[in-house]
């Protein structure tokens, strides 16, 4: 089986997730440093419009790691090679925005997202977790700042359907 299309997770405790050859829509995730086999984690979609309710899932779990990798291609830029993988995540109990510099376009647009964060207001803290570095974001609103990365830093619609993968958390609620 071949492995492709790397989308980190930052998230306590866990390194990476792949996508798995033919199964395009199915992730593995293991934690650093523990015994054990990986987790298999299924992508869904979701709506860029559904950020907010995504994240109030997200803040109200219990698990410890708790995280949502979105994922989305744009039109000047369709090939799988420039995906951008955007995160959020509970770090330290609290909901942040995670620019992670894993992907090869995140790692090209890491200045553009830093030059957006401060027009925005904000600054993109370098971190690094689990061998993997990051520029987080912690801002009031998380969802607004991520669904404003899609539609005003990318240009997309506000009902831009994203690729989601999560862990730690419910999702669709009920």
């Amino acid at each position: 089986m071949q492995l492709s299309a790397a989308v980190v997770v930052v998230g306590l405790g866990v390194v990476a997730a792949f996508a798995m050859g033919p199964l395009k829509s199915t992730y593995l995730a293991w934690d650093r440093g523990k015994a054990g086999a990986p987790r298999v984690l299924n992508e869904t979609g979701i709506a860029t419009s559904d950020l907010p309710a995504l994240v109030a899932a997200l803040s109200r779990g219990t698990e410890p790691v708790r995280w949502a990798a979105l994922m989305f291609n744009t039109p000047d830029r369709p090939s799988d090679d420039d995906t951008l993988a955007l995160q959020v995540s509970s770090e330290n109990g609290r909901v942040g925005f995670d620019w992670v510099l894993l992907a090869p376009r995140n790692i090209e647009d890491q200045e553009i997202f830093k030059a957006f964060a401060r027009s925005q207001g904000f600054v993109a803290a370098k971190k690094t977790e689990n061998g993997v570095s990051y520029l987080r974001v912690e801002c009031p609103d998380a969802a607004k700042f991520a669904t404003s990365v899609v539609t005003k830093m990318y240009h997309l619609s506000p009902n831009e359907p994203l690729a989601l993968v999560h862990e730690g958390f419910d999702w669709p609620q009920g």
